[in-house]
């Protein structure tokens, strides 16, 4: 029976690097300590008391030199030869050192005020040789104790790059290997980001990295039955929209070729209005099942239509027969505020025409019965560009603060104050689409009297 192995944990796996490293700092300070050791036995440094072993040694030769027993003094040393009354006679001491070092003979103090030591030699002759000498180890070449520190210095130096070094390099080892098994699960999220559910979950070197993989597993199965849900769900809302769109064909004809008996009929010229309204908005109902028909199968049609040039007056005529009509249709009143229509517009007046009704539909559903709506159309700029405006003022509760915030999106359906009748929240956000396909923009804000006003701006072409 094949064994499972043993899966690691982070804490483990931090233990591990915590007692490398350490063990790793311990083994440079003693291999430090040995190379510095073993440095002396084989010549390259010289021990600390490399000098005082040296003139012990070669007293005798220094008590028969005279004034020259330069060959007798340790390397690194300094000296000087006094008569009997402390007059100088030769060596390499400065002149202040000349004095001190006759001082501190005088006074028989072997350590110097400085650092070092001294050695007073009484020669044959009678006079006193005195040599100055250090405690510390030097390179056997003095070529390298001008250039380099001490090699006890030197040793601190070394541990100080090895310990560097060690935590560089165990960090990186440690960060690798840690790497390669977070890859493992990176590569599950980037293919949950991608929509891409169909894969098999490996499994890692450790245990909390597994969890959180079978944790993304879990989700993965979660999302994908949600997908499906949601996939399910919007394929059976396009049957039932299309069989919908289907339906409504059938009272739509009947509805359109009554209207066209009652045309044929001799009405009076109230009646005969009413019925030209009636065909007018049956054959807009007719491009709007079209249109969501080709939304259905997949042929959005985002410019559909024909773009063409037309008078801001004849758009504005336009505007106040929507207007009109829809007020006709709600029994509210209407009044309308033009002010010197100029200039044209470029635009795809069926776009145009859909984004007017969905406000002035906002507008109706608003507003207060007996106040009805106010349409103002005016030329105006923005960005140094001009612009016709067309605004539709109700005379409801207005804009809450949300409201202002959100208005404009889809399926926003309003704070309490706006929110009392069934919609949808389309209006506004399929108005504000339509507008910015044609170069021009939504703007909705508060009267400053009462009630809210939503202001379609369409940019003009001179």
């Amino acid at each position: 029976m094949e064994m499972r192995k043993k899966r690691k944990t982070l804490a483990g796996l931090f233990l591990k690097f915590a007692v490398l490293f350490c063990v790793n700092t311990v083994l440079i300070i003693i291999g430090s300590m040995l190379l510095l050791i073993a440095s002396a036995y084989v010549g390259i440094s010289l021990p600390a008391n490399y000098a005082e072993i040296q003139l012990t040694e070669h007293s005798l030769e220094i008590q028969k030199a005279g004034d020259s027993p330069e060959k007798w003094i340790p390397q690194g040393c300094t000296y000087g030869v006094y008569d009997a009354e402390g007059g100088w006679r030769a060596g390499s001491f400065t002149e202040q050192e000349r004095k001190d070092a006759w001082e501190h003979y005088e006074e028989d103090r072997i350590y110097s005020s400085a650092k070092g030591y001294y050695r007073f030699i009484r020669q044959d002759n009678g006079n006193l040789c005195i040599v100055k000498y250090d405690l510390y180890m030097k390179y056997s070449w003095q070529v390298l104790n001008e250039l380099l520190p001490p090699p006890e210095i030197m040793s601190f130096v070394v541990d100080a790059i090895l310990f560097v070094l060690n935590a560089v390099f165990l960090s990186r080892h440690f960060a690798k290997n840690l790497n390669r098994q977070l890859d493992k699960l990176r590569g599950i999220t980037e293919k949950i980001a991608e929509n891409n559910l169909e894969f098999q979950v490996s499994s890692s070197e450790i245990r909390e990295i597994d969890e959180v993989m079978n944790s993304l597993s879990r989700l993965r199965e979660a999302l994908k039955e949600s997908l499906t849900a949601q996939w399910d769900m919007e394929q059976q809302k396009q049957e039932q929209l299309s069989a919908l769109t289907h339906d409504i064909k059938t009272p739509l004809t009947i509805i359109r070729g009554n209207a066209e008996l009652l045309a044929e009929s001799g009405l009076s010229r109230e009646d005969e209005e009413c019925a030209e309204y009636i065909l007018s908005n049956a054959n807009d109902i007719e491009r709007y099942l079209e249109h969501i028909r080709q939304v259905l199968y997949g042929n959005h049609l985002k410019n559909a239509g024909e773009e063409k040039r037309i008078s801001c007056v004849q758009l504005g005529e336009i505007f106040k027969d929507s207007a009109r009509q829809l007020a006709a249709a709600e029994k509210i009143p209407i009044s309308f505020d033009i002010v010197a229509l100029e200039n044209c517009v470029y635009c795809n007046l069926g776009q145009i025409l859909r984004a007017w009704n969905n406000i002035l539909s906002n507008g109706a559903e608003h507003t207060e019965p007996e106040s009805g709506m106010e349409i103002t159309l005016r030329m105006d700029r923005w960005n140094k560009e001009g612009y016709l405006v067309a605004a539709v003022r109700d005379y409801g509760p207005g804009f809450s603060p949300r409201d202002l915030t959100y208005a404009d999106q889809e399926f926003y359906s309003g704070d309490t104050s706006r929110c009392d009748r069934k919609h949808q929240g389309l209006g506004l956000a399929i108005a504000k689409k339509f507008l910015q396909e044609q170069g021009g923009r939504l703007v909705f804000e508060n009267h400053k009297n009462q009630g809210a006003v939503v202001s379609c701006w369409i940019k003009t072409c001179g």
